[in-house]
């Protein structure tokens, strides 16, 4: 997604929730200084993506179920965040994990150490996330949901969730399936519900809905 298309959504995003774009933008200043110097693996992201089917983990309460009935085992696995815990346990290492760097760190490095390349989002709110746990990861693609500095990107989305769909979609996935989403969940707070809102939205936006 060329960011002039996705500037208007994130600038509808920073008024409702009242993020701040200059964090943003640290932020971004900060995970661009982290990733200077390393590998730029965007193509071999996209090597695993191309003209394959994907399915994006979300980490909603009935990803453990899905998972159990699922038949598609040896689909491309995009996992958002936390689903990356629930995939290891079924036994599988996604090939991609989103990650603002809020969930299970543990679980993400666990399946960094065993190949997933890890596309690491920064933002306003996890700027000591950023410092924290970048330097421990190998195989990073950065992303920002600003105007991307050189050796970063912007492929749309807001939270885990959605981000995944769209960089399926900017990598070229023949198709996409949902597993572990939840856009109706009454057990999370007023805020939580709000950006499984937006990225219900956005989701809908990416599939042309």
């Amino acid at each position: 997604m060329q960011f002039a298309t996705w500037e208007p959504l994130y600038q509808a995003i920073l008024d409702d929730f009242g993020f701040s774009p200059a964090r943003d933008e640290e932020a971004a200043k900060l995970l661009a200084e982290l990733l200077q110097g390393r590998e730029q693996l965007l193509c071999a992201a996209e090597a695993k993506v191309r003209g394959q089917c994907v399915m994006v983990a979300g980490n909603a309460p009935s990803l453990e179920k899905e998972l159990g009935g699922l038949q598609e085992r040896d689909a491309v696995f995009i996992a958002a965040d936390g689903a990356t815990a629930v995939l290891l346990r079924h036994g599988i290492v996604p090939d991609i994990v989103v990650t603002d760097l809020d969930g299970p760190f543990s679980a993400i490095l666990k399946a960094n150490r065993e190949g997933s390349i890890v596309v690491v989002h920064a933002h306003g709110d996890n700027l000591d996330a950023l410092n924290r746990y970048v330097p421990q990861l190998e195989r990073v693609i950065g992303t920002v949901q600003c105007q991307p500095l050189p050796g970063l990107y912007n492929f749309g989305g807001f939270t885990d969730g959605d981000r995944c769909v769209f960089l399926a979609k900017g990598l070229g996935a023949a198709g996409i399936k949902l597993v572990g989403f939840d856009f109706e969940d009454e057990g999370v707070t007023p805020r939580k519900k709000k950006k499984l809102s937006w990225a219900k939205k956005l989701i809908g936006l990416a599939f042309g809905k």
